[in-house]
Parts: C-alpha cells; sequence; structure tokens
C-alpha cells in the first residue's frame, strides 16, 4: 500500500525506517530503500541488527545515483559505461572545433585551455538533461532576459542549445552514458523495470528533487509498493506539496500533526564560539572534547561537521591526536590538489617546465630532489643515504649559487660532490662505494625527471604519471605515512582515468599543456577517507550528514559563504537564465543547506557553533537566525552574551637571550680549536652568535638567485687580484704591469668559470662593473703609488698557522693575508674590502683601555689587521715596528690614496698601540676558554640582533633597527 509519512525533525530517520520494514524471521530482502546519500545504508543495517540481536539478511539499500545505477543496468539491462568528467571535456572539445560559433572565439585553441570552460559546459547541460529541459527551451529564453543580459553572455546561451544537442547526441552515439542520462531514461523506463517483486520500497529522507527525480517518484507511488518517508524542517511543507509528485503527505507518523513545522518546539542546547582563526576554533573543541572523553561520552552519536576541508587537518593534527586511530571516523572527500602527492608532481612538473634545452633550473630542480618523497627514497633499505646525498648536492649547487642552470649529466659528473658525499657516508660509518652513489643518484633521475620528459599522447603521459607515483610508493618512506596510502590510491585511480579516457589519444603541442591539463582535471578530484562508518566519533562534511542524527553536533567553520555557500555557483547560465528555465539558484542551495542544518541540529541533544569573525569574515546567517530566536525569548538580550570569545593567550614579552654555560666538551673543543679573525670579531660583537656558529656550526641556509651577493663579488675580486698581481712577486712593480687588457681578460674568464659565458641583465652590468672599478683601482692608487715608492709583492693569500702560549695553555691560530708587499724597507699587509665604509673596520685606540671590557666593543671596529700584525711578525720573526697593516677599501666612490685605512698612522702608534690590542687578543682567547664565563648575549642588542643570522633562536627577531634611530 502506498503511503507517505512525515516525521518530526527531532525524529531518528533511521529509526523511522528501520519500524517500516517487512521482514521473514530475519530476513529483509524483500526490501528496497533509498536515501539521498549513501552513509545512511550503513546506519540502517546497523539498527537492524542491533534490532535482531544478531545476523541478519539486510534489505538492498541505496543512494540515489547508487539506485539510478541498479535499475539502469541491473534491472533495465541496459550495458553502457558512464564516463568521466575528462571523457565529457574530451567529447565537448571535439564538438568545439567543429563549431562554427565556438564559445571563447579563438580563445580555447588547446584541451587544457578549454578543460575550465568546457567542466563549465558539462554542469549545465547535465543539469538541463535531468531537469529535462530541451534545446529548443534553451534558445527561446533568450529574448526573455534581453534586456539585462550582456552581448557576451547571450552568445554564450546560443552556443549552450549546440553543446547540449550535440553532446547527447554523441554520447548516444558512442553506447555511452552520463549520470543525467541514466536518471532521465530511468524516469521513462522505471515502470517496466520489474521493482513489483520488493514487497515494499521506502524512499526516506529526500527534500529537494529535480525533475527527474520527481517522474521516477511518481511512477514508483504507481507501481504500489512504495512508501515515502520525509522528515519535517524548514521549507519541507513547500517542496512536497509543490513537487508535482502527485500524492500529498496526508498521514503524520511518531505525532506529527501537520505539514507546518512546529516552531514552539524547544530547540536542544546551543554553545556559540567566536574566534579569530580556524585554529582557535579547534582549540576550542580541545578543552570540551577532553572533559567528555573524561566521562566516556564520546562515541558515534558525536558529530564534527566540517562545511570546508580545509579544517580537516587542523582538527586531525590538533584534537583527533588524542584518540586512537579506532575511536574515530572520517567520512569525507578531501581535495587532491591540497595532498602533499599533489605538492611533489608539482614540483616535478615545474622542475621540467623551467627548463632550457637539456639545462634544469637549479632552484626547481632543488625544490624536486628535496620534496620528503624523494630525499628518502631507500639505499639498501636506509633513507639517511639519500638525504645526505641530495643535501650535498643542494650544498654545491648553492655554492655555486648564480649559476642557475644545469644538465643532468652534468650533476652526475661532479667528483667533487660525490667525494663530499662519501666524506659525509663514511661519519655514519657506511659501507658505499662511489659507483654506488653515482648508480643510485642516476637511477632516481631517470625514474623521476627523465621518465616525465616527453609524452607520446595525454594516455601516455597519465600512464609515466603511474610509474613515477609507483616507483615512489615502491621505493620511499613515504608508504610508511598513515595518509599516503589513501593519496596514493586515488592519484592512480585519477591517471588511470584519463589513460582510458576519450583523451588518451590526444597530442598536445606543448609539454605544460599536459600539465596544465592534468592540473585542472585533478583540481575536480576528491580523495574519499575510508573509515568504519558507525564507529567512533564521526568527522563528516556537512552534506554528509543528511538523515543522520547525533547526540552531540559540533560544526566549525558557521560563516556565511561556507555555510550556506551562497555565490559559488559555477555556472555559465546568468540567474535570469536559470530563472526562466525553472533551474535551481543560489537561493535554492541556501534553502537545501538550510533544511539540512534544521534537521541536524533539532536531533540533536547538544550544539557547538564555532565561526570565525573579523574584518573579512562573518557569521553565518544561521546562527544569527538561532540568536534572534533566542533573542526573542529572553527578551532582547544582547547576542555577545550568548557568544563565547576563544581567544589565543599570548604574552608578547620581550626578554634578552639567556646565556650559555660551557661544558667540557665545548671547552674541549674550544682548546682544540684553530681561531680567525673573524671568529674573535664575532665573539667580540655577541658570544652567543660565536657559539652557534663556530661551536655548534650552524649556518644560514642559502639560496640559488639569479642576483650575485656581496659576499660573493668579494670574493671574485679576492681572486681577479690574486690573478693579476701572482706572476709579479718578488720583483719591484712598474706601470707596465697594469694593462687594460689583461684586467679585462682576467675577469671575463673568471666570470666565465664562476657564473657562466654570455652574461646578461644585472650580470652584464656587474661584470662591466667590475672591470671599472678595478680599472680605476690600477690606474688611481696602484700606479701612482708605485710612481711614489718602490712597491714589491712578497706574497698573495698567505696562510699562517701559528700556536701561542698563554697562561700555560696552548692556542691556534690562523689567518689567510690578502697580500703581503715591501714599500722601501716597510712592510705593509693589505686586505681587500668591497665596502666603502671604514667605522666597522678601524680601531679607536684613544678609547680603548685594555682593563675595561666594556670598552671593546665599542672601541674595535674589527681585530683582523693586528690578528694578521702578530701572526707575521711570529712567523718571520720581523720587528712589529717595521710592519703595518691596512684595509683598501675597493667600494668608495673616488678612488686614491685615501682609500687605505692603517691600522697604525705613524711609528708612534705601532710602539704604542701594538701592545694594548695584542693584550686584548689574548684575553679574549683566554675568556673563550674559561669554564667560569658563559657565553652571553650582545651587549648592544639593539645594533647586534637585527642583522644576525640566528635572532630566531636567540628571540630577538622583534628588534628592529628603525625602532632605535
Amino acid at each position: 500500500m502506498n503511503t507517505a509519512f512525515l516525521i518530526p525533525n527531532n525524529h531518528d530517520l533511521i529509526e523511522a525506517v528501520a519500524s517500516r520494514l517487512i521482514k521473514d524471521g530475519k530476513d529483509y530482502t524483500s526490501n528496497l530503500v533509498v536515501f539521498p546519500g549513501k552513509r545512511p545504508s550503513h546506519f540502517l543495517r546497523r539498527a537492524i541488527a542491533q534490532k535482531e540481536q544478531g545476523a541478519v539478511i539486510p534489505p538492498a539499500i541505496f543512494s540515489m545515483d547508487e539506485f539510478v545505477d541498479y535499475v539502469y543496468a541491473e534491472k533495465l539491462g541496459v550495458i553502457n559505461r558512464k564516463i568521466d568528467v575528462i571523457d565529457a571535456i574530451s567529447i565537448l572539445y571535439e564538438i568545439h572545433k567543429k563549431s562554427s560559433k565556438p564559445i571563447g572565439g579563438d580563445d580555447f585553441i588547446n584541451p587544457d585551455e578549454f578543460f575550465s570552460i568546457g567542466l563549465k559546459i558539462y554542469h549545465d547541460i547535465e543539469e538541463l538533461y535531468i531537469e529535462n529541459i530541451d534545446k529548443g527551451q534553451v534558445r527561446n529564453i533568450e529574448p526573455l532576459i534581453e534586456g539585462g543580459v550582456p552581448k557576451k553572455t547571450k552568445e554564450r546561451l546560443h552556443s549552450l542549445s549546440y553543446y547540449y544537442d550535440e553532446f547527447y547526441k554523441k554520447i548516444e552515439s558512442l553506447n555511452l552514458s552520463t549520470r543525467s542520462l541514466r536518471y532521465h531514461f530511468i524516469s521513462k523506463e522505471i515502470s517496466k523495470s520489474g521493482l513489483e517483486h520488493y514487497k515494499q520500497i521506502i524512499i526516506a529522507g529526500f527534500f529537494a528533487l529535480t525533475a527527474s527525480e520527481k517522474i521516477i517518484f511518481k511512477n514508483l507511488f504507481n507501481i504500489g509498493n512504495a512508501s515515502f518517508i520525509f522528515q519535517d524542517g524548514t521549507g519541507i511543507s513547500e517542496k512536497i506539496n509543490n513537487s508535482d509528485l502527485g500524492f500529498r503527505v496526508t498521514q503524520p507518523m511518531d505525532g506529527s500533526s501537520d505539514l507546518v513545522k512546529d516552531n514552539n518546539r524547544e530547540l536542544p542546547a546551543i554553545h556559540y564560539y567566536q574566534s579569530p582563526d580556524t585554529h582557535g576554533q579547534v582549540l576550542g573543541i580541545n578543552s570540551i572534547i577532553a572533559d567528555k572523553l573524561k566521562e566516556g561520552n564520546v562515541d558515534e552519536k558525536t558529530v564534527f561537521v566540517l562545511p570546508s576541508s580545509e579544517t580537516l587537518f587542523p582538527l586531525i593534527h590538533h584534537t583527533l591526536s588524542v584518540l586512537s586511530e579506532d575511536d574515530y571516523n572520517i567520512s569525507m572527500g578531501y581535495p587532491l590538489h591540497r595532498t602533499p602527492i599533489f605538492g611533489f608532481l608539482n614540483n616535478l612538473m615545474q622542475s621540467i617546465n623551467s627548463m632550457e634545452g637539456e639545462h634544469f633550473y637549479i632552484p626547481d630542480y632543488l625544490n624536486l630532489i628535496l620534496h620528503p618523497y624523494v630525499k628518502n627514497i631507500l639505499f639498501n633499505g636506509r633513507a639517511d643515504i639519500t638525504r645526505i646525498m641530495f643535501h650535498t648536492i643542494e650544498e654545491e649547487l648553492i655554492e655555486k649559487k648564480t649559476v642557475t642552470f644545469a644538465t643532468l649529466s652534468e650533476i652526475e659528473g661532479n667528483e667533487e660532490i660525490f667525494n663530499n658525499i662519501l666524506k659525509k657516508i663514511e661519519k655514519n660509518e657506511a659501507k658505499v662505494t662511489k659507483e654506488d652513489i653515482k648508480t643510485h643518484l642516476n637511477t632516481i633521475h631517470r625514474n623521476i625527471i627523465e621518465r616525465y620528459i616527453g609524452f607520446k599522447n595525454v594516455g601516455n603521459f597519465a600512464q609515466k604519471g603511474i610509474e613515477v607515483l609507483t616507483y615512489i610508493y615502491e621505493n620511499s618512506t613515504a608508504r610508511y605515512h598513515p595518509l599516503f596510502y589513501p593519496y596514493f590510491e586515488a592519484f592512480i585511480e585519477s591517471f588511470n582515468a584519463i589513460s582510458n579516457s576519450l583523451m588518451k589519444d590526444t597530442i598536445l603541442d606543448k609539454t605544460v599543456s599536459y600539465f596544465n591539463l592534468f592540473k585542472k582535471y585533478i583540481m575536480t578530484c576528491h580523495v574519499p577517507f575510508k573509515g568504519t562508518p558507525i564507529k567512533g566519533l564521526q568527522v563528516l562534511g556537512f552534506l554528509e550528514t543528511r538523515n543522520l542524527k547525533f547526540d552531540n553536533v559540533f560544526i566549525l567553520d558557521m560563516n556565511e559563504d561556507i555555510i550556506p555557500a551562497t555565490g559559488k555557483n559555477d555556472s555559465i547560465l546568468p540567474f535570469k537564465a536559470r530563472k526562466a528555465l525553472n533551474l535551481p539558484t543560489y537561493a535554492d542551495s541556501d534553502k537545501i543547506a538550510a533544511y539540512y542544518f534544521d534537521t541536524l541540529i533539532r536531533g540533536a541533544k547538544e550544539i557547538h557553533l564555532y565561526f570565525t569573525e573579523n574584518d573579512k569574515k562573518e557569521k553565518s546567517r544561521f546562527v544569527e537566525q538561532l540568536i534572534w530566536e533566542r533573542q526573542k525569548k529572553s527578551k532582547g538580550m544582547q547576542s555577545s552574551n550568548y557568544i563565547k570569545s576563544i581567544a589565543y593567550s599570548v604574552e608578547l614579552k620581550n626578554e634578552t637571550p639567556a646565556s650559555i654555560n660551557k661544558t667540557e666538551d665545548i671547552l674541549k673543543y674550544l682548546r682544540d680549536y684553530s681561531f680567525s679573525p673573524t671568529s674573535l670579531n664575532t665573539y667580540l660583537k655577541c658570544q652567543l652568535q660565536f657559539y652557534y656558529k663556530y661551536v655548534l656550526k650552524i649556518g644560514e641556509k642559502k639560496d640559488i638567485s639569479d642576483e650575485i651577493e656581496n659576499v660573493d663579488i668579494g670574493k671574485f675580486v679576492h681572486k681577479v687580484l690574486l690573478n693579476l698581481f701572482n706572476d709579479k712577486k718578488g720583483r719591484n712593480l712598474t706601470e707596465k704591469d697594469f694593462r687594460k687588457e689583461e684586467i679585462d681578460n682576467i675577469v671575463e674568464r673568471l666570470f666565465e668559470q664562476d657564473y657562466g659565458k654570455n652574461p646578461i641583465g644585472a650580470n652584464y652590468l656587474l661584470q662591466l662593473q667590475i672591470k671599472n672599478r678595478l680599472q680605476d683601482f690600477l690606474q688611481d692608487y696602484q700606479i701612482p703609488l708605485i710612481k711614489k715608492i718602490p712597491v714589491k709583492i712578497l706574497n698573495l693569500e698567505e696562510r699562517i698557522v701559528r700556536e701561542v702560549e698563554i697562561s700555560n695553555v696552548r692556542f691556534k691560530l690562523e689567518g689567510n693575508l690578502d697580500r703581503i708587499e715591501k714599500r722601501d724597507e716597510q712592510i705593509f699587509i693589505l686586505d681587500y674590502k668591497i665596502s666603502s665604509n671604514k667605522n666597522y673596520l678601524k680601531i679607536r685606540f684613544d678609547k680603548l683601555d685594555p682593563n675595561n671590557r666594556e670598552t671593546w666593543i665599542k672601541a674595535i671596529g674589527s681585530i683582523q689587521l693586528p690578528f694578521y700584525l702578530y701572526l707575521y711578525s711570529e712567523s718571520e720573526k720581523v720587528n712589529i715596528e717595521k710592519i703595518n697593516c691596512c684595509f683598501l677599501l675597493l667600494g668608495k666612490t673616488n678612488i686614491n690614496e685615501e682609500i687605505e685605512l692603517p691600522l697604525f698612522k705613524t711609528d708612534e702608534d705601532v710602539k704604542r698601540s701594538y701592545d694594548t690590542i695584542k693584550d686584548i687578543i689574548f684575553k679574549l682567547l683566554q675568556e673563550i676558554t674559561d669554564s667560569k664565563i658563559p657565553f652571553n648575549p650582545a651587549s648592544d642588542i639593539k645594533n647586534v640582533c637585527p642583522d644576525c643570522e640566528f635572532k630566531n633562536i636567540c628571540g630577538t627577531q622583534w628588534l628592529s633597527k628603525k625602532k632605535w634611530n
């Protein structure tokens, strides 16, 4: 007997269905049940089993899509394949190419360019077909909306009717089907389906119906064995009584007296939470869940509803992590383009996209090889060997950071890289040969990078994608991550869909077109999280809650434009056209969201609603309405009285970095350490910086850049001057030693070695600038000097290592002296600086007191020259009064004799000041190795810390020089 029921919105729909089932003992197979979605079937089977207290033979339970497919294939025996999105785009693209008036004109020439508009066309024509709208209706709506539609939109409408007609002709000729085609077909043929053999068909929990669904339900009702169970909720009366179903709900069930919702029914307890961001919402949940866990009140009757998938992983990491995997179930789709596998594939595609011939752009190459999936590929069962290999390659390529392109063979043939890899591996006591590492790197390059260069067609591209991911799965530690396999499986399915699609034989003219096509397709794909649907705390998307009842409901992201998702209409049909065709609009989507929100919260006992409110986001209209209803009952109480604010507890307290004590291991290391003037300068400036840089050997990670940094320019200039003067040692310099052609040739030759041939742009200008600057140095400083006084170069880049004993403790000192020359009878030690600023280099002896530690940092710019002076005089046994030192400031605007910044200006300064600065050097060495003196922060943190590479470790990143000016 046909019946149509309406149950109250606080009743359990699953129980209502279970109570209506016909059985023969424990056999329920005479029933067929259809819900809008898939999830209620799990709960209905459990309800039946609990009712029977044991195993049963369940009824046939389907979602609406599953029911249509079942009738189409099983009952009506229609055999054809339901196409995927990529198939639909392929067919539409072929129609597009043949059209005399294609959408977008010539803008969508290739399939990857057509994909986005093709997807909109497909969604629209599928909607038109499931709503039984014919081509003529689409064509006829144009004059109805003439006044308010732009010209381009009207042209689209005309084109759409063409696509609409041609697409389904093509589908039928290929013996294929789509979702809408199956619905449309079933609506006409369901009376022939033989469903009469079921004693009862129950259609439960529906709200909004398409035209095809209405016809299907009307025909099922006429067959005579169908029962319809609707659930009371916002807008249900309008939907049912105006739906042209051919029947009205006249028989109330379980106390529902009428179709009109009982607005006087008390709402359950609702709690509102306002947060500055999503993480605040998640943290707000944590305290409540912690209490419920103590009470043992977290089970399948508790649901976390996530209208936005972006909230899933904050919830997993910060809330669900306290539960075991068996204590919760995630059943919602997550976008594939937000997964790490997509990040890996994107890095791979980008590294190939940016190639110049066979040369890879090194930053993109490094991004690929340093992706966790790649750098953790196993070598003889170990991932650490691969990490060492790739990080060593990174260091080597960054060292030559302005060489921004390299071939794989150049990397594989770089002996220095493999020598450094072996040195690092030997420290780990691994028995690995250089050939082993070369083979390992070559294998990775072949199976990941080279495999993805060049494709025969779209199908071949997809097959290679499967091969790359399979290689990662079989050879990397990635598979040990608990979420990797679901991602991997979903991507393999997506690649298979492409490789088996109607587009598989399509040849694209550019490699980037394959990549763009893939990325656009992946944007349509989701990975399903498969858990135990009826066990443990439930984590669901908003629509996954349809027809289900929970006691404790937590809904996050209750913000406007998320729930309801107003305005998110991916259609080429304007609003007026949709209204004219009686197609659902955003207003109808809002009504669907309002209905399911209403049935969800009114069936619960306790509800927690979380939303973000700031200058960009506002709470959902559903929240506003609930608060307004509560205000009316409480006679106008302020809404803020109902809302709890979730705020971060941030203590904005800036403390001076703590000192670090010296352990015995540190002291032992320091006693064996070779001190350079640079390390002592660092210690003098900041002892913590010395500790991090020279004891812990922490260094700021360098990046590859197209620009040459100052430190590299300085090294390059040193190299040029070494090459220039190297064959001029041991004799007096003459003007003939400085020819313009020679300096230009040296600069060009070394520039090519370090930065490649034919520099362009900024590098070309830099090369020219270096040439001109060094020409000025020779013409305006060097030649005038040798004309005035005899100059003989004694040595260049001389490395001196000495030991000194101070208070019975021996220290190692080392220095690299740029240039040592003799001017008449006096020896000069020169150090090149590309800077023009002398303030950070000179020593103010008049302000320096060796017995007052506080004066050292203020008076000493650099300890480098006196350090070199001591090393050289001790090494060569030369009287200190016969030596002077100076910096040559090559960066000064005017090059002349004033670029010299001497340590001592007169002989009297040498006699008076040398012992003072030498004493300070010795005291610094003793202080560094004194166990009673910890490593302390800089005394002048306002000037030292802002530029320090370790400020994030010390917590002084809040400091800015601007604040102190």
